[in-house]
């Protein structure tokens, strides 16, 4: 967090911003002279903002500056458009951005229930004809892990992966529900290979603590993105794993107050490519896409 100081030196005021953060266990402070005498409320803030949009851009790995800058626009964005709504319109446009994502994200693991039809079900306990119940569960679970994820405070762990992969099986396959895999895993139509199932739990402790190493160290955006495509390449579970990477991915960037993702069922082809590149630690692709995904997004509810 940037903050404003006033410094006293020879009787003059003097006006400096200040990083000052812990990190890994050491207090880093950085400070920038921004004049001398008096300075607008106005300018401060707009020098605050573009101090902060540098340091965000110096943990940037993979992200070029321009992408960085990119993103924080689109964050600033939705953040004056959401503090515009009164409760009544933010819980109507968090109700149809859920529902849109709820439908996608099962669409794109192969649920035939259109927007239409996921809406009658999670939102009104309607169940269309001529549908599985495996379907029907699919959608309702969904919305009931995004609730859960909406309201959780504290930070990803393992638990906390398996309580979300429990509730997205949940009446589906109450067998393999919050439970890691445990035995070999492909996906129909992939050459894509994953680790040995005596792996996992490992791997899974792993990332959580790559999370934690990095959590302050890279770009949020940057951050969600690489841990979503390493736990997808981790496969940790018998089925559920494209919903558990996505949901996390949004998890992360709720945390750091950017808005959430909706990958598109219509672009499921170029997700899915830009996802077995990132299989093979080549995470440009899915960077660019999403960075993409979320402008239209956007442009979707009229934020653009």
């Amino acid at each position: 967090m940037v903050y404003y100081e006033v410094r006293i030196v020879n009787r003059k005021k003097q006006n400096y911003l200040v990083y000052n953060r812990r990190e890994r266990g050491k207090w880093v402070k950085r400070s920038r002279f921004i004049g001398i005498g008096e300075i607008k409320k106005e300018e401060i803030e707009k020098l605050k903002k573009k101090f902060e949009l540098e340091l965000r851009a110096e943990k940037r790995v993979y992200l070029s500056k321009e992408q960085v800058e990119e993103i924080e626009k689109l964050k600033q964005i939705y953040q004056e458009k959401i503090k515009k709504l009164n409760k009544e319109e933010f819980e109507k446009f968090e109700n149809a951005f859920f529902t849109e994502l709820t439908y996608n994200s099962n669409a794109i693991e192969g649920s035939s229930l259109s927007l239409e039809e996921t809406s009658l079900v999670i939102n009104e306990n309607i169940t269309p004809k001529g549908k599985s119940l495996r379907e029907i569960y699919e959608a309702k679970n969904h919305a009931r892990a995004l609730e859960f994820m909406k309201n959780y405070e504290e930070e990803i762990n393992e638990l906390f992966i398996l309580k979300i992969h429990s509730i997205i099986l949940e009446n589906i396959s109450e067998r393999f529900a919050g439970r890691y895999r445990e035995n070999p895993v492909r996906v129909r139509g992939s050459d894509a290979k994953f680790p040995s199932p005596d792996k996992v739990p490992q791997l899974v402790k792993n990332l959580i603590f790559w999370y934690n190493k990095n959590k302050k160290k890279i770009h949020p955006f940057e951050l969600s993105v690489i841990f979503s495509m390493k736990l997808v390449s981790i496969h940790p579970f018998v089925d559920g794993n494209g919903r558990i990477s996505r949901l996390m991915m949004n998890f992360i960037l709720q945390k750091n107050k950017y808005p959430w993702i909706n990958v598109y069922m219509k672009q499921r082809e170029d997700y899915l490519k830009a996802v077995r590149k990132a299989n093979d630690e080549d995470y440009l692709l899915i960077l660019d896409y999403l960075i993409r995904t979320l402008r239209e997004n956007l442009k979707d509810f009229q934020f653009l």
